[in-house]
């Protein structure tokens, strides 16, 4: 990485964010950001575009790229943040050479694809061929979640969910080292749960989707509706977006401690199949949708309901079906009937309308008769 080289610096003054402009020759570039780097992308995977096939072939004439955005982990760009502030450069380069396990990429996947596709097709790259990177270096999650979510989302169009995928790439860490044995599954190992507190990574990223849309659906009938939904979501302050994710967390916290307990009490015998439950992508994403709809008016009700649930899990013998999860599974067996519904739709809402009334009664009524109350209603 000897091409590596700091053209400069600047500052967001908006958010006081610290941006480096830097350039590299593009035959060192996976040197800077490691093999790895689309580990934990989940919508933006490679795209089979026309304009693509001629920015390769262009590439391959030696042509000069638009910047890419990287950015520096939260957890350690402070680090980096106190070398930006003192204009130590040459040390920031010898930093930088070292953290490729600490940069992410928030603007450039597709072309960092189409560099690694000439790379394998044994491609040499024309002697001098720059790339040009901008890299954010800020250690505020406050800052980083507004700059992500909002300053983003005025640069290109831009889904909801594609920009909650960036800001949990780039918060991955930091929210591992918050929510004590968390472990954030890569796509490609959903399956190796062996333990409670282990979640996929987009599982995590739909949940918060689902807590800020206060449904675990996207409503496909009504683009309209859903875009002004997300423009609404775009246009809050920088405090209301901190203090949903601030918020999110603590209860994904209350989830993971949630998700102890049931792991622990149906590990063995015949409910063994419902161990991981709370790792369900429809019920965890009903989860957060339920705490969205009542967590600005009704927090208390949710925190004594959810304790009452960790009580009940608590008291619960190993092999013991203490929440009736195989009743459950028989209430959704009636109501998601294939031949009459979507048996994710249906489910879904089986499951947050529960969780609501749950909540809302502060856990007095119990999971298994909000469920048979609910299939009821469903069966209508």
């Amino acid at each position: 990485m000897n091409t590596l080289k700091i053209l400069g610096k600047a500052t967001d003054l908006r958010t006081n964010t610290a941006v480096l402009y830097a350039q590299i020759y593009i035959s060192e570039y996976f040197d800077l950001i490691g093999e790895n780097y689309n580990q934990f992308q989940l919508q933006r995977r490679k795209e089979k575009h026309k304009g693509y096939k001629r920015l390769k072939a262009d590439l391959k004439k030696g042509a000069l790229l638009p910047t890419i955005t990287l950015a520096i982990e939260p957890s350690v760009a402070q680090s980096f943040l106190d070398k930006v502030n003192n204009d130590k450069f040459d040390e920031l380069l010898t930093q930088l050479k070292g953290a490729k396990e600490n940069i992410y990429i928030l603007d450039g996947l597709q072309r960092t694809h189409l560099i690694k596709e000439l790379i394998e097709e044994g491609i040499v790259f024309k002697d001098g061929q720059k790339l040009l990177l901008e890299i954010w270096v800020e250690p505020e999650i406050t800052h980083l979640v507004y700059r992500l979510i909002v300053l983003n989302s005025g640069q290109k169009p831009m889904s909801m969910r594609h920009q909650l995928e960036l800001l949990f790439t780039t918060m991955r860490v930091t929210l591992t080292n918050e929510i004590q044995n968390l472990e954030i599954l890569e796509e490609k190992n959903e399956s190796r749960r062996s333990k409670p507190r282990q979640f996929p990574f987009d599982r995590i990223v739909t949940a918060y989707h689902s807590f800020l849309r206060k449904s675990p659906e996207i409503d496909k009938t009504s683009i309209v509706s859903e875009k002004m939904l997300e423009e609404k979501l775009m246009d809050e302050s920088e405090e209301f977006i901190t203090s949903s994710f601030q918020t999110f967390k603590e209860y994904l916290r209350k989830y993971c401690e949630l998700d102890d307990e049931l792991y622990r009490v149906y590990s063995s015998g015949e409910l063994r199949k419902f161990r991981n439950w709370l790792a369900d992508a429809n019920v965890i994403n009903a989860f957060f949708a339920a705490i969205g709809k009542l967590e600005n008016t009704r927090p208390d009700r949710i925190d004594k309901a959810i304790n009452l649930l960790m009580d009940k899990l608590k008291s619960g013998k190993k092999g013991e079906d203490i929440i009736k999860l195989s009743g459950y599974s028989e209430v959704k067996s009636e109501v998601a009937d294939p031949k009459q519904y979507n048996v994710g739709f249906i489910t879904r809402k089986l499951l947050t309308v529960s969780f609501t009334e749950y909540f809302r009664d502060e856990g007095m009524t119990s999971l298994y008769e909000c469920w048979m109350q609910q299939s009821i209603e469903l069966k209508k």
